[in-house]
């Protein structure tokens, strides 16, 4: 074990200087700034490039073919907006609780700065020359606008990629529970479709005399109803399961009461499976805006990347669940319902597995924490995890 619990305040340290920076989405200039200072601390040389995407290079001590052996620890510097229901300033970091329920709260404490803080650890422990990976090539990359594109820039996984490939992946999303770091085996893609609508504008004292447009979205909302009724458990490894989802998350129409409404535009949030394609995505929206009452439909889709899985008999898990045995005489496999920088990984042709502090269900929600407790235990579980993976290749 590399990390011990009592350095769960030195990695808590860290999560607390990366709350108090805001980092929104495109604005994520100062987090770069504070990242880079605390690479070259470690003894490194990072590199940023004009959008603010930071990542440094540990080369092992028996250098190999660098692409082969390359492996990306990787996480997102930019947080959503505060949502409502904070009692509390979201950048000013809190600590509450005691024991293995001690916590620090604020905005991005587990989405993701808690697994940011786990990332400038492992650096500062493995760039020391006695403890460099034999064969293992270590990437730790820090980058833009993963939860949305914004201020010109996009997620920069895809910059960091092309100046350097690689093999394998671990992204430090939360993955705990309540007894241990889970191996969180992939996450779903994410697609939205955007659908607008085109009736005839009346009086609203002869609505039979016009098309509403209002009216022709609420069967659409209803027929995205049932669709995600429809959807089952599909099966990923054991007892983990992914499912697919759909949701219309926005809408917008009318101009007056008194008229019927001509125009009406709806998006939907569609989390696609694995298995599942655009092109699926596609027949369902050729479904959903058929027969709408002389209503015209017309939709756009955007789909980065479709789900993404583990490789279920590769190196990179077998090494993570023997690390997991080691370290908690148990290996906990979990799915994340969301869309994360996994799927751009996997999408390059990389092998990528999710292990970080925090819990899933604490990103973008009021009062967002992290327990003191995940930080060692999730920094010890991916150090170990690198440590079988590099042994692999002698």
């Amino acid at each position: 074990m590399i990390f011990a619990p009592a350095q769960a305040d030195a990695i808590g340290k860290s999560v607390c200087d990366m709350i108090a920076i805001k980092s929104l989405s495109g604005y994520e200039s100062a987090m770069a700034t504070y990242v880079e200072a605390q690479l070259k601390d470690a003894g490194l040389k990072p590199a940023r490039d004009e959008e603010d995407n930071v990542w440094a290079v540990i080369e092992p001590q028996q250098p190999g073919a660098a692409t082969t052996n390359t492996l990306h620890l990787s996480g997102h510097t930019d947080t959503v907006v505060p949502v409502e229901g904070w009692k509390s300033d979201p950048w000013t970091p809190e600590f509450t609780g005691s024991g293995d329920d001690r916590r620090i709260i604020g905005l991005g404490a587990s989405d993701m700065k808690s697994g940011l803080g786990v990332m400038l650890h492992l650096a500062r422990h493995f760039s020391q020359d006695a403890n460099r990976p034999k064969r293992l090539r270590l990437v730790v990359s820090f980058t833009v606008c993963e939860e949305s594109p914004a201020n010109g820039k996009r997620n920069g996984v895809h910059r960091v990629l092309a100046r350097e490939p690689g093999r394998w992946a671990i992204t430090t999303e939360a993955s705990c529970d309540a007894l241990c770091p889970t191996l969180a085996l992939g996450c779903q893609g994410h697609a939205v479709a955007k659908i607008a609508l085109q009736g005839r504008s009346a009086h609203s004292a002869s609505p039979d005399k016009g098309m509403n447009a209002i009216l022709a979205a609420s069967k659409i909302c209803s027929r995205v109803d049932q669709l995600n009724k429809s959807f089952r458990d599909i099966s990923v490894l054991g007892d983990v399961h992914a499912h697919a989802a759909a949701a219309v998350t926005l809408i917008k129409g009318g101009s007056a009461a008194n008229i019927i409404p001509e125009q009406c535009e709806l998006t939907i949030s569609r989390r696609v499976a694995p298995g599942e394609s655009t092109a699926d995505v596609e027949r369902e929206l050729g479904a959903m805006t058929r027969d709408l009452d002389g209503v015209n439909a017309t939709w756009t889709l955007r789909c980065d990347a479709p789900a993404c899985v583990v490789d279920t008999h590769g190196p990179l898990l077998r090494a993570a669940s023997e690390a997991s045995q080691a370290l908690y005489r148990q290996a906990r496999y979990s799915w994340n319902r969301a869309r994360t920088d996994m799927v751009l990984f996997r999408q390059a042709g990389m092998d990528v597995l999710n292990i970080g502090p925090g819990f899933s269900g604490q990103a973008h929600v009021s009062g967002e924490y992290v327990r003191l407790i995940d930080l060692p235990r999730s920094a010890n579980l991916i150090a170990e995890t690198l440590l079988r993976l590099d042994k692999s290749l002698l």
